[in-house]
């Protein structure tokens, strides 16, 4: 592993999960176009010790896109963690999710926020940073993408993470938004050109999200993030607004967890 010193925001752009009591033994229905090897929400569930006591269907409605760099996968692994151990304390549960994926323990909360350290699972939380968000998600597949970024990192991608630490002693977001894989994304054309097309539509703050290949525009309002939407063509990629977004609901998970064990207290 590589120690990274990076920052995890959330915001609401989310999948859906959805339960359907059937009176017959449970049957989870895994997104459309995740192969069943790499479904985080299924390895999930499966560390469940009473699964063999649950009914009903569950299925997960993708809308963040899969593979983009947005957190999509870990945000429902983290979600199907707390259905699967609904009585597991916040350390049993950090633990479980930090070997499903680096980022999963992030999206259990209990900030929207937070500055991610060591191996993505060292988290300190953040106040919260009011912002809009432009996303624009090239139709681009890397085989094997984080692995191979990590291997294609250069001497100068590297860094001692101090511009983000400098970056978190305010609420305010730095002029200039690090990624060390943004130099190898911006090798793919389809990258590049929604990354420039962002810059040219106005945009003052453009950077990669995770390891790409979604590359996204800050704004300090709704009407700059639609100005810059409206502005971006749609042959870049998809486009999507979003705003940052505070911790997960827990109460959700807990009334989700009740009634796939046929409980409604």
């Amino acid at each position: 592993y590589h120690e990274i010193v990076t920052v995890l925001q959330a915001i609401d752009l989310f999948d859906r999960f959805e339960w359907r009591e059937t009176g017959r033994p449970f049957i989870y229905y895994g997104p459309v176009g995740v192969p069943p090897e790499v479904d985080l929400v299924a390895r999930a569930l499966a560390r469940a010790t009473d699964r063999d006591r649950w009914t009903g269907e569950l299925r997960v409605i993708k809308q963040i896109p899969a593979a983009a760099g947005l957190g999509g996968g870990s945000s429902d692994a983290a979600l199907a963690l707390r259905l699967a151990l609904p009585d597991a304390d916040d350390a049993t549960l950090a633990d479980d999710a930090a070997q499903l994926g680096s980022d999963v323990p992030f999206f259990l909360g209990p900030t929207g926020r937070a500055l991610a350290t060591g191996t993505g699972t060292t988290l300190a939380p953040l106040a919260p940073s009011p912002l809009w968000v432009v996303l624009v998600t090239p139709t681009l597949e890397i085989v094997g993408k984080t692995a191979a970024l990590y291997r294609g990192l250069l001497p100068d991608d590297f860094s001692d993470g101090s511009t983000v630490r400098a970056s978190v002693t305010s609420r305010a977001w730095p002029p200039e938004l690090p990624n060390s894989f943004l130099r190898q994304l911006l090798d793919r054309p389809e990258v590049r050109y929604a990354y420039d097309c962002l810059w040219r539509a106005g945009a003052t703050r453009v950077t990669a999200s995770g390891a790409g290949p979604t590359v996204f525009a800050l704004a300090a309002s709704r009407t700059e993030a639609e100005m810059i939407a409206a502005r971006t063509p749609t042959c870049a990629g998809a486009i999507r607004l979003a705003r940052s977004a505070d911790a997960p609901d827990r109460d959700a998970a807990g009334r989700m967890a009740l009634a796939l064990r046929g409980r409604r207290d």
